[in-house]
């Protein structure tokens, strides 16, 4: 198709204008498309058209004016629950065996686990000890978790509520020598003296670091070289006995009241038949009380504690300030073991080895005591 005005020739014969003069173009034959801008007009003769090339040329003619809409982008649920004004969390890089224990700490795992003794203290095939250390160990296990998710930046509905003056660093360090006492009473064969040893282990482990190593640690007070030096040696030896000695018998077995013998004043062909008496019965037993060992005596444990804290005296350092009075404390512990041993002892060897260990750890706080005064 050639143009009217120049006769310059169409390459296209759907151009409206040559593209040489600008001038229109003839009309295209019938049945042709005609190019408008970006759409494109079908030329007819008038005839009737086909319905179904309409609808095509015009969702063809909509895609193309339409603009592509932006698609939503889905985001994970981890990036909704994160404030994006806060810096993403590292991931974690310690112990394997830490990875699930809250907070990541030692301490919370050894918790746990003197919690998982206390539990199973319940039935009656555990030991235990005592419903008053099982609330105590309980409270500051408490606080000690407490101490270790504050520290460790996490949160929890338990402990949120717990005020800082409960968690000083105070608490775990008693917690600690507490934890530790009790430990050495369940020693033993079975499950839980196992549960009590690791958990006090733990504890001691994590907390050594924690809260007596460093500038402001408990280091700076206490020196456990000291216990090696003078006479503390002794006072030490004398520990490791009176601890000894109450893992022996204190009180003498109660033997069994019924006998198989004649009774007296009949014939001797008359016996008395071998029957169960209440004090033989299993159920019977679980629930009486026994007080054999220097353990199972009452006051046993604040008896070791009492003794634990006189090393502690002894291993002060000497440029530490402290009151006159504190220097004749281990006296006047020596003198409430003594009284404890004459209430609940008895003459054997566990009582005997008792008072060799009080001789030795009341002969190195006298002469602690007075060779400073002179």
């Amino acid at each position: 198709m050639r143009c009217k005005e120049c006769g310059e020739g169409a390459r296209d014969n759907t151009l409206r204008y040559c593209e040489n003069c600008g001038a229109t173009m003839p009309t295209p034959p019938p049945g042709s498309l005609r190019r408008t801008g970006t759409r494109a007009a079908i030329q007819t003769s008038g005839r009737s058209r086909s319905t179904s090339a309409a609808p095509a040329v015009s969702t063809q003619d909509e895609a193309e004016d339409t603009e592509p809409q932006p698609r939503p982008v889905r985001v994970n649920n981890e990036d909704e629950r994160t404030d994006p004004g806060l810096p993403p969390k590292p991931p974690y890089e310690g112990p394997v065996w830490l990875a699930h224990v809250p907070g990541h700490s030692p301490s919370v795992l050894g918790v746990g686990l003197v919690g998982v003794a206390l539990v199973l203290s319940i039935l009656p095939f555990f030991a235990g000890v005592g419903p008053f250390w099982s609330l105590v160990v309980f409270a500051g296990g408490w606080l000690v978790t407490a101490r270790e998710l504050r520290e460790a930046g996490q949160k929890h509905p338990l402990v949120d509520w717990v005020p800082d003056s409960l968690l000083r660093p105070v608490v775990p360090a008693v917690f600690v020598v507490v934890t530790a006492a009790l430990a050495i009473r369940m020693l033993g064969i079975g499950l839980t003296p196992l549960l009590w040893l690791a958990g006090a282990g733990l504890l001691g482990f994590d907390q050594y670091r924690k809260v007596y190593v460093g500038e402001h640690g408990w280091s700076r007070l206490f020196e456990p070289r000291q216990l090696l030096q003078g006479v503390a040696p002794v006072a030490l030896g004398g520990m490791a006995l009176c601890l000894t000695a109450l893992f022996l018998t204190w009180v003498p077995t109660r033997a069994s009241t019924h006998s198989t013998g004649p009774v007296p004043q009949a014939p001797p062909e008359l016996r008395v038949m071998d029957a169960p008496r209440p004090s033989d019965d299993f159920l019977y037993n679980l629930l009486e009380e026994s007080y054999d060992k220097g353990w199972d005596q009452p006051f046993s444990v604040s008896m070791e504690l009492l003794l634990l804290a006189v090393l502690g005296v002894m291993a002060l350092r000497p440029e530490v300030p402290r009151p006159n009075w504190l220097r004749f404390s281990p006296i006047g512990v020596v003198v409430l073991g003594l009284i404890w041993m004459l209430v609940h002892g008895g003459l054997l060897a566990g009582p005997l080895l008792f008072l060799a260990g009080l001789a030795a750890v009341g002969f190195a706080s006298v002469y602690r005591a007075f060779s400073r005064e002179a």
